[in-house]
């Protein structure tokens, strides 16, 4: 449970890292591999210790699994609690994201418009004003979520190792 709790805290902190330094973890996709790298750490140590000091040095598939989900949903949980609190107590946030949603479909508009139509941007255009809190929130966290789900399939094949 200490690795869930350090993941959450460090997906806190690595959000608004990102955003002090500039970049919106929301629109970024280089922050998606961060989740990815972050997770991953958390996990493989979290599966380490459980092999190492609880399982005398074996873990099958499926505890890896386990470790996994027991890392990565508290974690995602964490996260996404204080996103919530974060944003309601600062809804400039929120009007950030908006904004920055707004400046990058319009620095891609020719090729949005190419790639879909031109009454397709006008409905992005539409539903980022639209955006919530809450469905920021539910977005962020399958994205969070996803990413977990891709890498913890990876650790625990990484950390298994069968009795003979």
């Amino acid at each position: 449970m200490k690795y869930s709790i350090l993941c959450g805290l460090f997906l806190v902190g690595l959000f608004f890292i990102s955003i002090n330094f500039g970049s919106n973890p929301l629109l970024d996709m280089r922050h998606f591999f961060f989740d990815i790298g972050v997770f991953f750490l958390f996990i493989y140590f979290g599966g380490k210790e459980f092999k190492d000091y609880r399982n005398d040095g074996f873990l099958h598939f499926w505890q890896g699994i386990s470790i996994g989900f027991v890392v990565l949903i508290p974690s995602v949980l964490i996260f996404s609690i204080v996103f919530y609190i974060i944003f309601q107590a600062n809804p400039e946030l929120l009007e950030a994201y908006k904004e920055g949603a707004k400046t990058m479909l319009v620095n891609q508009k020719e090729l949005y418009i190419e790639k879909f139509s031109q009454e397709q941007y006008k409905q992005q255009i539409a539903a980022v004003d639209d955006e919530t809190t809450v469905r920021l929130l539910f977005s962020t966290f399958w994205k969070k979520i996803i990413a977990g789900f891709l890498i913890t399939p990876v650790v625990a094949i990484i950390l298994r190792k069968k009795p003979k």
